[in-house]
């Protein structure tokens, strides 16, 4: 069986098994500057899935990572200093005029997401900054799911009017001393090839490029 066969079949077992457990959508990544990336893209496109958004990926270690000598105030759902409510509102808007490729899940969605991830922990990742009463932007820090010790950000952003004003770098440095805090050793991030600004950003806060990966989907709805 060569490569191609062996991939097809895996892919068609996937989406048999996971139309038997009721899933509604399957989400697919390949790195491209893989050898077969070009086969790879053409099986899934003729097995119905979509191509989303081509990505950059990058990693930092955090072992030398100081707490921010300058910080905002952030809260969180976990400590009763935020509110489901409220961080739904936030989230909401700081999707509004985003860079990245706009996701056709609600906002609902993604906080079950959220919750399906990281169980009963969901609500220690939900962090909102502000300045005074001001609310800034969002982090979602988490350990990865089956690691131990692998930081990630299952989004980050800022509201619209606090774009542009040089806050994104502090807020994401604070974001990184969070997952520190929570017991990663390193930091695995990602954004749209598109998003130079964020791309800006974590080579501002020492993150290494590691790789350009492209994800497809498809809706089994």
């Amino acid at each position: 069986m060569n490569d191609t066969n062996l991939g097809k079949g895996e892919l068609e077992s996937l989406v048999s098994e996971s139309r038997n457990k009721n899933v509604t959508r399957i989400g697919v990544v390949i790195n491209k500057s893989a050898a077969h990336y070009l086969q790879f893209s053409k099986l899934l496109v003729n097995h119905g899935f979509t191509a989303y958004a081509s990505k950059v990926e990058v990693t930092k270690l955090l072992q030398g990572l100081t707490e921010p000598k300058k910080a905002y105030e952030w809260r969180s759902i976990s400590t009763n200093t935020l509110t489901e409510a409220e961080f739904k509102k936030l989230w909401s808007q700081c999707r509004i005029g985003s860079e990245n490729r706009t996701s056709s899940l609600s906002i609902e969605e993604h906080v079950a997401s959220v919750q399906q991830l990281l169980g009963e922990k969901w609500r220690d990742a939900c962090v909102a900054f502000y300045e005074g009463s001001k609310a800034i932007g969002i982090t979602i820090p988490h350990i990865e799911p089956g690691t131990q010790d692998e930081g990630r950000l299952f989004y980050f952003g800022l509201v619209p009017e606090e774009r542009g004003r040089g806050r994104s770098g502090l807020i994401h440095t604070q974001s990184l001393w969070l997952l520190k805090q929570m017991g990663a050793t390193f930091y695995k991030g990602s954004t749209h090839e598109t998003n130079l600004k964020m791309q800006k950003v974590f080579l501002n806060n020492a993150c290494s490029i590691t790789r350009h990966i492209e994800s497809y989907y498809l809706d089994l709805t």
